[in-house]
């Protein structure tokens, strides 16, 4: 009976104290001294190797660190905890992951939606010139070209055709395609190359010539303003419908040359040299040179001054240099 008297006489102390300090305990909760909830302690979520800001609020009441919103076109690295854009796609030759915006996503009949995500520059150029009067004449310059270039790989196509006529008789009829396929070594300056010329001329001894090479290149010059690489490889070629039918085994020392004179402004050439490998006195040369200027309106539109030549040491009966010189309009796809 004493045992439970007092039992009852401590818990009735206990209350009390509890009673009279509650006002206390409650005011200490929003001092800066007490810990927040545990649920506030937990780390927000970041990937590994992206950096966070954090900035002061402007709200002095809310002191929650505010993250700074990430750029996932930086995200290079394809990991299990990387955050990408929602909507995303994988690069087939770097294994990158790329962003992509929802508005520029190809459709069905620009290049991208079949050969990926990295760019092509894709143009059609044009050249008119004529008159009407004594004497009637036309001339046509058309063409266009197709590049792109990846970390392992850069393709360099075209394609150009040129028609002549004076008072209804045909003068000039040709057409040059041009395919250069190049695997880059990473960092190193040299890389293989595959190159393919294919010429059509009414006017040669030949109807078709076909001009098949492989080798190798050397960056000589890569800086932001000025490029050049040169070639040595070996292939043959061989004309169809003309005297000479057989394949000819050949030799290719090329000089690729590109420089930017300004933002809008750059010089292009290409040099081309194939001599026989049984006699260096019997070659080709093939010169392409341009002068391009990027016109303010429309953006696409560019202005291009042009000359190609080609050399044939052995023309049979014809001459031996033809030049080909115009002013064109590229319109940029």
């Amino acid at each position: 009976m004493v045992r439970l008297c007092l039992a009852r006489l401590v818990c009735a102390a206990l209350f009390a104290c509890c009673w009279a300090n509650l006002p206390t305990i409650a005011q200490s909760d929003s001092e800066p001294g007490v810990l927040p909830p545990p649920g506030s302690q937990l780390p927000p979520l970041v990937p590994p190797g992206l950096s966070t800001s954090s900035p002061k609020s402007t709200d002095d009441s809310n002191q929650s660190t505010l993250i700074a919103p990430l750029d996932t076109s930086k995200v290079s690295q394809v990991g299990e905890q990387n955050i990408a854009a929602p909507l995303s796609a994988l690069s087939q030759e770097s294994g990158d992951l790329i962003k992509i915006d929802p508005v520029a996503i190809p459709v069905w009949y620009q290049p991208a939606y079949w050969f990926g995500l990295v760019p092509w520059d894709i143009g059609f150029e044009l050249g008119l010139n004529g008159a009407e009067g004594i004497n009637n004449a036309l001339s046509i310059r058309t063409g266009g070209h197709l590049k792109r270039e990846t970390k392992f790989w850069k393709y360099d196509t075209s394609l150009v055709y040129s028609k002549n006529s004076t008072n209804g008789v045909e003068t000039q009829n040709n057409a040059l395609l041009d395919v250069r396929i190049d695997r880059l070594l990473g960092e190193s300056p040299w890389s293989l190359f595959y190159l393919n010329q294919e010429l059509y001329d009414e006017f040669q001894a030949f109807d078709l010539r076909v001009s098949l090479n492989t080798g190798v290149g050397y960056q000589i010059v890569d800086i932001e303003t000025t490029t050049m690489l040169t070639r040595f490889g070996a292939g043959a070629s061989r004309e169809f419908g003309g005297p000479d039918v057989r394949w000819t085994p050949e030799a290719l020392f090329g000089l690729d040359y590109e420089h930017k004179i300004s933002r809008t402004q750059r010089l292009i050439a290409t040099v081309d040299y194939f001599p026989e490998w049984e006699d260096f006195n019997l070659f080709r040369v093939v010169t392409d040179m341009g002068w391009e200027v990027d016109l303010d309106q429309p953006r696409n539109l560019s202005l291009k001054f042009s000359i190609l030549d080609r050399y044939d040491s052995t023309p049979n009966g014809v001459d031996h240099n033809e030049i080909n010189y115009a002013a064109l309009l590229i319109w940029g796809l």
